[in-house]
Formats: C-alpha cells, structure tokens, sequence
C-alpha cells in the first residue's frame, strides 16, 4: 500500500526501476495470503498509471507470453490499464510486441486468463478500432465471434449514439 501511494504521488522515483518493480509486483500475486495478493492488485494498477506506458508494455509483453497464471493474469490485466490511457500511433507502433501474448492468452487453459485477454484485446480495439483486424488472422471463426460480440457490448456500453461494427465488418 505503501509503494501504491509512492508510485501515486513521486512516480518519477521508480523511472530507472520500473522493470524490477513491475516484476516483484506481478511475483507477488503469487503469495497465498489474500491481502498481499489485493496490495499487488493495487500496486500493479498505480504502476500501470505512474509508469510510461511503453515501457511497461515492453516489460510486460514477454512476461505475459512466458509467465503462468496468476502471473500472467495480473500482466494482461495490467497491460489493460495502460492500454487504456496511451495513444493510437503509440499502440499502433507496439501490436507486434503486444498481440502474439494476448492470442496466447486467448487459448489459455485458465478462464480468467482466457477473459483477460479477450477483456485487452476489447481495450486496444476502443483505442486503434479496426486497425486491430489484420493482427488477428489466426483467430478461429468462434473466437472472432466471442470478441466481437465484446466489443459490441463495449461499444453499446461507453456510447448510446453512433452504429456498432465489428471486426468483420458488419453492424
């Protein structure tokens, strides 16, 4: 909670650090105490919104393809937030690094990962839109359907004006 308030108020003291502190907070998911799992929640997410964004995402991609649950959970859930507040031509410029751990995430065998991953992909799509499209041809025809159906009601859900497509391209 500690780091949580540091990381809100002096963010700039973690600049040279951010890797090492990025992965001692994801280990600590691991922990089976459920408050110190909740202090590394909030940790990651203060991380997430002090720390520049490419350098987490670039800190966190590998970690997200080698890691295992809960650790790469906490990774995707993490990159979400940042993917929520960087811009386009940024987010453009990292998909290669950013997609192949997400598709991974996509055909884990946890639920949570699997929702995770789905739950990012739905972020980068509100930030890129249909610039998504062409990094997600080995998806299969259900798996497409899953994740449209949540941008849909991402969309339908942030803005009750304005006609929702998907990635196939139909409304």
């Amino acid at each position: 909670r500690v780091l949580k308030e540091i990381l809100k108020h002096q963010p700039e003291r973690f600049k040279n650090y951010a890797e090492l502190t990025i992965i001692r907070t994801l280990e600590a998911h691991k922990d089976p105490q459920k408050e110190v799992v909740r202090a590394a929640e909030e940790a990651a997410t203060a991380l997430a919104t002090s720390i520049n964004p490419e350098q987490c995402i670039k800190v966190l991609c590998p970690i997200i393809q080698t890691a295992e649950c809960p650790i790469n959970l906490a990774a995707i859930k993490m990159q979400t937030k940042i993917i929520e507040r960087v811009h386009k031509e940024i987010l453009n410029q990292l998909l290669p690094e950013i997609i192949p751990g997400l598709l991974m995430g996509y055909d884990n065998t946890e639920s949570s990962v699997r929702k995770a991953s789905v739950f990012c992909l739905v972020a980068i799509y509100s930030v890129i839109g249909e610039d998504l499209k062409p990094h997600l041809g080995q998806l299969t025809g259900s798996k497409m359907k899953l994740l449209n159906l949540y941008i849909k009601r991402a969309q339908t859900g942030s803005s009750t004006s304005g006609s929702a497509t998907d990635l196939t391209g139909q409304s």
